[in-house]
């Protein structure tokens, strides 16, 4: 395979999926990526989202990346449309190239970043019909992913398009409406905190902070989980820059009846009274 920049060597690549480890596919996926470029280092950032859920995949993404590498090669595939006619994408942030379907999965992690290439990179009919229609994770992402690693720009493997024509999701944004939010859970982590699509960059209004649904009670503000009282919930930023509904050593999911999914309206000020 040719080879890209040798001067600045090869890139990393880091694997996100619903694949779980109990079948060989995440391991056919390195597999490949190691017969095609042997030099590259595989990266696992987790197998472990919950089947086609997009949402908690593009947290884990947004979450994740500015922890790796500055020039890594992200492969992110919940692909509940594998084999249809959804687009292949790459888009580089900066020198991160994050390769995944055109599904809204990228949404997340691409938000407020300047400058944004992104490129369609779909194989022709010709190598599609090469590929298992069930499993383009291994035949079509990872030898994408191999090329890219090994510096091939996205735009010998693609062609370029308007950012503005990838899928948006639906789960992406908070929507702001008369002195509240409505928010949506992205994930429900193993201690039972509830994390919100509101990011750290979020501006929180002063005063009183209440949730209104689903169960009205006040919540309060705080910086640690240690500074909640027994029973109590608040709302905090967590260590993966996402604002969370949490309660001190209990489950606030269980507490509040919240799933992966869920929306919750949050108020403040005046429209906590409403």
């Amino acid at each position: 395979m040719e080879r890209g920049n040798p001067a600045r060597g090869p890139r990393s690549v880091v694997l996100l999926s619903d694949f779980g480890l109990t079948d060989p596919y995440v391991g056919q996926m390195r597999g490949t990526i190691a017969r095609l470029a042997p030099e590259v280092q595989i990266l696992d950032l987790t197998h472990g989202v919950t089947p086609f859920n997009l949402p908690q995949a593009g947290y884990f993404l947004a979450a994740s990346a500015p922890h790796f590498p500055e020039d890594a090669v992200f492969v992110a595939v919940v692909d509940p449309g594998v084999g249809t006619d959804r687009r292949i994408v790459a888009a580089e942030r900066r020198r991160q190239i994050f390769l995944a379907p055109d599904n809204g999965l990228l949404d997340l992690v691409l938000q407020g970043a300047e400058p944004l290439r992104v490129f369609d990179l779909t194989p022709d009919a010709i190598t599609l019909g090469r590929a298992s229609a069930t499993f383009q994770g291994r035949d079509v992402f990872a030898p994408l992913a191999a090329r890219l690693a090994l510096g091939e720009p996205p735009s010998d493997l693609g062609t370029a398009m308007d950012p503005a024509g990838l899928v948006r999701s639906s789960w992406g944004r908070p929507v702001s409406e008369n002195g509240g939010v409505e928010a949506q859970v992205l994930h429900v982590d193993r201690f039972g905190n509830c994390v919100l699509n509101l990011r750290q960059d979020f501006v929180l209004p002063s005063g009183e902070a209440r949730l209104v649904t689903p169960q009205a009670r006040p919540l309060r503000r705080v910086r640690t989980y240690a500074d909640l009282a027994e029973g109590q919930v608040g709302l905090l930023l967590g260590s993966q820059g996402f604002l969370e509904l949490a309660q001190f050593m209990g489950s606030a999911a269980d507490l509040l009846g919240l799933e992966p999914g869920a929306s919750v309206r949050l108020a403040w000020g005046a429209a906590c009274s409403t």
